[in-house]
């Protein structure tokens, strides 16, 4: 929602109490007395008021023997004017300068943000290019874990290989050593039939 300007007539009020109180109605005071207000919009509602205000007299009929007063009168005004005019130009130029200086401040908070920007951009950039870097750091360690697992896979296929042979191996000696045993029992035993035998014959 847009941020509500202050009012014409919240500017006039606060000129007439600092003018009722003895003050000028700068653009300072006025923003002082209201606690909020842009130097832009209180200086022109300041130049409204003041040319909204009553700055000339209505004239009257005076006796002849007045005219001499009137005269030092007019002068006297004159110079009153003219004094009230170069007060108005010096606070004017103050306002101008006040403006100035304000309008400096906003060109410096700007080039100070455009800055902020610019190294906020190239942090963006240097984070995006370690972004980069990373994500293919990533996919080449996963590539990595990948031919790992298949190597793996194959290692534990060529163990179970070789446990197998060597399951197979001791299997084959188990029965080879089985075979000699049974060799050696069966030698005995045509040896003890080969004696029983000569025994035999030696009777007859």
């Amino acid at each position: 929602m847009a941020r509500q300007g202050i009012t014409f007539e919240q500017v006039a009020a606060a000129a007439d109490a600092l003018v009722g109180a003895g003050q000028q109605p700068t653009i300072r005071a006025v923003r002082e007395r209201l606690g909020t207000g842009s130097p832009n919009t209180i200086h022109k509602h300041l130049t409204a008021w003041r040319q909204a205000r009553p700055v000339a007299a209505a004239a009257h009929e005076l006796p002849q023997a007045l005219t001499a007063a009137i005269a030092a009168e007019i002068e006297r005004a004159a110079l009153q004017a003219r004094a009230e005019i170069d007060g108005r130009l010096a606070q004017a130029q103050g306002e101008a300068a006040e403006l100035a200086a304000a309008g400096e401040a906003i060109e410096a908070e700007r080039d100070a943000l455009a800055e902020q920007v610019a190294e906020l951009t190239r942090e963006r950039d240097t984070l995006a290019g370690k972004a980069e870097q990373q994500a293919a750091e990533l996919e080449h360690l996963r590539a990595a874990l990948a031919d790992a697992q298949q190597g793996r896979t194959v290692a534990e296929q060529q163990a179970a290989v070789l446990v197998a042979k060597i399951e197979a191996c001791a299997e084959a000696k188990a029965e080879r050593d089985e075979a000699r045993k049974a060799a050696a029992e069966a030698r005995e035993q045509a040896a003890r039939l080969a004696g029983q035998l000569e025994a035999l014959r030696q009777q007859k």
